[in-house]
């Protein structure tokens, strides 16, 4: 075939690289099949729960929801998205850069929250639970193999805690804590196939860590027919001394690199801040549909892969505007459509190297 070496041991790279990535392949697999069935096994939990009134003295294991809602604009959220999206240029190295700019790209997030238990006592309420969220990004008009660009899951503990003031504004303050959470992502498969037998620099980082997130927020919208303007201001870090991701083994790096100048991920903290608005009705809502509009500001690490000193910083904005429509009862999201427009550092895994990244997506979300 062409643009394919004849050297053995490329061959040999090419083969080991082939093997490792469906072991790879057939892991994730069985990843995403145990969190469907989470998934499902959660709806069918919400679909017979329903909601006590805060205020009064309660405990229950099974809580319907979280105290701190789900929302498009963050970047660990467990709202459900099906998402046509654009961006400005291709990630380094990209297989496939040309026309990328140019053809849709698609994101799906299947995110959920696995409760626990919950409940209220006078003013206050407190929240424990398991969030979890499946990311994908798909260059599917990509003529020759329509790879999967990134996947990403993560998972963690959150408890969240939440009083109510007698005040017109702030109506509540409330504290969000997730004390662990895991993250893993990476190129796709199909990316990382071709790499290893087409490109003698090939490299794969599987960005995967441990972290935790502490969260303010002010004005959390409960999930009633008012609106809300609800401010967040939080920091997460890492747990891992080796940082947000390990060295390459063999099998993850091409023969032209030597002698493979790696380095660990030497960043540690990172902090943001988040605005909302919900408004139920008049402009801009439209009929029963609910406008919500989202900012998140965040200073993120840019990975640096081949440098020893510390990795610099630069600021990420994600911002949404969409129209929701909810039951009559206000708990659970029905259905959404929105407008996402992302600028700063690509989000996705590997890619976390690359500054002046933007994207614009629309898109459908379900079950928030």
């Amino acid at each position: 075939m062409g643009g394919i070496s004849n050297d053995p041991c490329r061959k040999s790279l090419s083969i080991q690289s082939f093997c490792y990535n469906n072991q790879v392949q057939q892991i994730h697999r069985r990843r995403v099949f145990l969190l469907c069935i989470c998934l499902l096994i959660s709806a069918a939990v919400h679909a017979g729960e329903k909601s006590d009134s805060r205020g009064k003295n309660t405990f229950r294991f099974l809580p319907p929801e979280p105290l701190f809602k789900a929302y498009i604009a963050e970047s660990l959220s467990t709202a459900n998205h099906f998402e046509i999206q654009w961006a400005n240029k291709a990630p380094p190295g990209y297989p496939w850069p040309e026309g990328y700019g140019k053809r849709p790209l698609i994101s799906i997030r299947l995110g959920m929250e696995l409760p626990v238990m919950g409940g209220n006592i006078g003013n206050w309420a407190w929240y424990f639970g398991f969030p979890l969220s499946l990311n994908f990004l798909t260059d599917m008009f990509q003529a020759d193999t329509a790879p999967v660009v990134n996947t990403d899951y993560w998972f963690g503990t959150r408890l969240e805690v939440l009083y109510k003031l007698n005040t017109r504004w702030p109506r509540n303050i409330g504290l969000r804590l997730l004390p662990f959470y895991h993250e893993s992502t990476h190129i796709g498969d199909e990316v990382s196939l071709y790499w290893s037998r087409q490109d003698p620099e090939y490299y794969r980082i599987n960005v995967s860590y441990e972290a935790w997130e502490f969260v303010i927020g002010l004005d959390e919208w409960d999930g009633g027919p008012e609106s809300a303007y609800t401010l967040r201001i939080g920091v997460s870090g890492r747990w891992n001394t080796d940082g947000y991701y390990p060295l390459p083994v063999y099998e993850e790096y091409g023969i032209g690199y030597g002698p493979y100048p790696f380095h660990l991920s030497r960043g540690r903290i990172e902090y943001f801040g988040q605005m909302q608005i919900q408004v139920p009705s008049g402009f801009p809502a439209i009929g029963n549909w609910m406008f919500q509009g989202g900012l998140e500001v965040r200073n993120r690490i840019l990975f640096d892969y081949f440098s020893d000193v510390p990795e610099v910083r630069g600021w990420t904005i994600v911002s949404s505007i969409g129209w929701y429509r909810y039951p009559e009862n206000w708990k659970g999201r029905k259905i959404g459509f929105y407008l996402r427009i992302l600028g700063g550092q690509n989000p996705h895994g590997q890619y976390r190297e690359q500054y002046g990244y933007f994207s614009i997506g629309t898109g459908v979300s379900l079950g928030l």
